[in-house]
């Protein structure tokens, strides 16, 4: 017997009822298969869960971690929001370039690879790269996280920095990809801006602007994949127009 699972399996179940007499929430419901003709126990519902930006908490240590990351992962630069644009841009990077992603790695990675420069974690004289390699494998492994998929979070944690060298990991790379487009197009100059926000920041509009014009001259670059560089050339052209209009609008940047 087959049967599909449009207005058919309403008549199926109502039938069902008159003949044997039981609620219907005390009802086990089948499926049977168009393909196979063999009953399968329907799977429960997926968690609806998810962050701020639409990543799926499917799992418990997803839950926790993400928890963790509202009350750490703070800052209006490289914050809560950072790691999930990274985590977004990442997948469509692996996707238009055909390579495939270990969710569980990026998610972990993305919520933690700038952990070890923020307030409470960063380290004197080590790298943030480092050092946030350094504390999150105890933090992953206090939240459930699958410990045999720590090297490879290391790796990307590790290789995110802009300054350093891409990983031979294909998806590691997308990741610093992302993390490097991340300081392009708008949310780029919004994100450098926030800096002059932090308490004791001594960093003027001016220095603002120049590293701007460093990074819209370098940083495509740095980006070696076509799906990469077709972004990088969209956002460095954004970044340019309005570095261009600033400069108009402050009497040729003397006035910053």
């Amino acid at each position: 017997m087959r049967l599909t699972l449009i207005s058919s399996k309403y008549r199926f179940l109502t039938t069902l009822q008159k003949t044997f007499p039981l609620s219907l929430g005390l009802l086990t419901i089948f499926v049977i298969t168009s393909s196979n003709g063999f009953a399968q126990k329907a799977s429960p519902p997926p968690s609806t869960a998810t962050t701020a930006s639409g990543i799926s908490l499917d799992t418990a240590w997803k839950v926790r971690l993400y928890e963790f990351a509202k009350l750490n992962v703070v800052h209006p630069s490289w914050g809560l929001a950072h790691a999930e644009r990274n985590f977004h841009l990442t997948m469509d990077l692996a996707k238009r370039q055909h390579v495939e992603v270990d969710e569980d790695v990026l998610f972990a990675a993305s919520f933690l690879h700038d952990l070890g420069g923020l307030k409470n974690f960063a380290k004197e004289g080590v790298d943030h790269a480092i050092r946030s390699a350094e504390i999150s494998e105890a933090i992953l492994k206090s939240q459930g996280f699958p410990t045999a998929k720590f090297p490879d979070v290391r790796e990307m944690i590790l290789s995110h920095v802009y300054y350093g060298p891409a990983s031979a990991s294909p998806v590691a790379a997308l990741f610093r990809e992302a993390d490097i487009l991340d300081f392009l197009g708008a949310i780029g100059i919004a994100r450098l801006f926030a800096v002059t926000l932090e308490a004791g920041a001594e960093t003027s509009l001016r220095d603002i602007v120049k590293t701007l014009t460093s990074f819209a001259k370098t940083f495509s670059t740095q980006i070696q994949s076509s799906a990469g560089q077709e972004l990088a050339r969209q956002r460095t052209h954004e970044l340019n127009e309005f570095l261009r209009q600033l400069k108009s609008e402050s009497m040729e940047g003397k006035a910053l």
